[in-house]
């Protein structure tokens, strides 16, 4: 089934109800005319020789002319590639090249780049412009939505390529995952039955990108008056005016957010009784952030789901059981407990090792309580990177000829409860040391710190102004051999809060 066929059903259910808000501006779309408008982008984009199987670079404002345009390319077989500009220039640049996009539907400025960068764009041959043309053949996005007719989603195959979408490059190269049809429809399902999402209710989604799931849920979505290249300067009293104003039931945020919203919450002494889900995705939290967030929650809980772009939902955990049972774990350096495994998705442990695995009965897999890298298997799981063999023969651990288990790149292990613990990514332990359980131990008492290796051995990085106190808990614990501090740690460009302990590790050697 076409992923879009999720919108036909939503835009039946709910009409003329609004589909996406955005709260700055106050503008909105109904469900129904999301629909209908997207499916007279489909027909357009056709009439203007973008097809079925077609790669089309996506270079939109996050938005409502976004979630139009890649619902558009769903109803028309075209594959959306989606790469976050915030990777910097050159990374980006290396990414279209391997791409190798037919079509770019983008703002002016994506078309002047294509431009002046004529040698990344040697198969491009169609553009669509996202405001006004610059003098280049090619629709405007208001053109294709003014086409004669509409097309019902393209019918296609579980397998067939939906689209592709670009890891962040926080942690090693930026690459392309291939996102079925099939994919993303277990992904419906998986965070209608893991999270109990429901048609009709209000999502503020404070990651725009997530907007695309409302819509396929049946949910309105509010984007909140943000700027999504710079998560970390997100005001929460925006936030909170979203969630008060539109009555939400559901939030999703990065880290960044929530550990300002929080205190500036607290300390006003504000609740969200709405709210029956408070989600934080991008990087882990520590147990004292979701305390507090829960305590504006008289209703609901906080979410920390684990995943990644090859494979989301993985696992869930709600902040009661986090607060209640896994905390004091945490800060005794068992690691982050992420949960049990999403629904439909199967978690194995594997024998820590760097080497390609060829098929799925040469695995070691890990009993219980040992820890390794973490494996998952199942629907939701993407099974290829678009150009890149060499990720493919060490990420991907074929189980037959269409189907593999993924390699996480994490560390971790499965609690005798059936909990998945993360212990850190694999390419960042410090020999048998490894960062989420390490850091745990410290968070509570010196707030953001990071395990780097320097020259092989553990080094704590404290984020903040010097302070003996702190230095003095972490020295004393004889885990690491040094503590530095560090004003601002370098963070992802995506969640602005996955910590780019490379770069960190890097400044912690010029200390030495």
């Amino acid at each position: 089934m076409n992923v879009a066929h999720h919108l036909e059903l939503a835009a039946r259910a709910r009409m003329d109800e609004p589909a996406v808000i955005m709260a700055a501006t106050g503008e909105s779309i109904s469900f129904h005319d999301l629909n209908w408008k997207s499916g007279a982008m489909a027909k357009g984009l056709a009439l203007h020789s973008i097809g079925a199987g077609d790669r089309a670079l996506i270079m939109v404002r996050p938005g409502i002319d976004l979630i139009l345009t890649m619902w558009a390319c769903f109803k028309a077989g075209v594959i959306p590639v989606l790469i976050d500009p915030g990777m910097g220039l050159g990374n980006f640049l290396k990414c279209v090249e391997r791409m190798r996009p037919n079509a770019l539907i983008g703002v002016p400025e994506a078309h002047a780049l294509s431009y002046v960068t004529p040698w990344v764009w040697d198969n491009l041959h169609r553009r669509v412009f996202a405001g006004f043309r610059l003098g280049i053949d090619g629709p405007t996005l208001v053109e294709l939505i003014g086409s004669p007719g509409v097309d019902s989603p393209r019918k296609v195959n579980p397998e067939d390529p939906a689209a592709i979408l670009f890891t962040s490059g926080s942690t090693g190269p930026a690459k392309g995952v291939l996102y079925t049809h099939g994919n993303f429809n277990a992904q419906v399902t998986a965070l209608r039955e893991t999270y109990g999402y429901r048609s009709g209710q209000v999502d503020v989604a404070a990651f725009p990108p997530f907007s695309l799931f409302d819509a396929a849920l049946g949910i309105t979505s509010v984007i909140p008056d943000l700027d999504p290249r710079n998560m970390a300067a997100t005001k929460p009293e925006k936030i909170a005016e979203a969630i008060t104003k539109y009555n939400a039931q559901n939030v999703f945020g990065s880290p960044v957010i929530w550990r300002t919203f929080g205190p500036w919450a607290a300390a006003k002494g504000l609740t969200f009784p709405s709210v029956e889900r408070l989600m934080i995705a991008g990087a882990s939290v520590p147990p004292t952030l979701i305390a507090q967030l829960r305590s504006l929650l008289p209703n609901g809980d906080v979410g920390t789901p684990y995943g990644a772009t090859e494979s989301l939902p993985v696992a869930a955990v709600w902040g009661k059981d986090i607060v209640e049972r896994f905390a004091a774990r945490s800060q005794a350096g068992a690691g982050t407990c992420v949960g049990k495994p999403a629904h439909g998705v199967e978690v194995r442990v594997l024998r820590i090792s760097n080497s390609p695995i060829t098929n799925a009965t040469e695995a070691e897999w890990l009993p219980t309580g040992e820890i390794g890298e973490l494996c998952v298997f199942g629907p939701v799981v993407t099974q290829l990177y678009v150009g890149e063999a060499d990720a493919n023969e060490t990420a991907k651990i074929p189980v037959d000829e269409y189907e593999s288990w993924h390699r996480m790149g994490d560390l971790g292990y499965v609690d005798e409860d059936g909990n998945l613990w993360l212990c850190g990514r694999k390419s960042e332990a410090v020999g048998e040391l490894y960062p989420d359980c390490v850091e745990g131990r410290f968070n509570p008492t010196c707030g953001r710190t990071a395990l780097v290796g320097v020259r092989g051995e553990p080094w704590l990085v404290i984020e903040g102004a010097p302070d003996d106190a702190k230095a003095k808990v972490v020295s004393e614990s004889g885990l690491v051999k040094r503590v530095l501090f560090h004003p601002k740690f370098p963070v992802d460009p995506r969640h602005n809060s996955k910590i780019h302990r490379r770069t960190l590790g890097a400044w912690a050697e010029k200390q030495a």
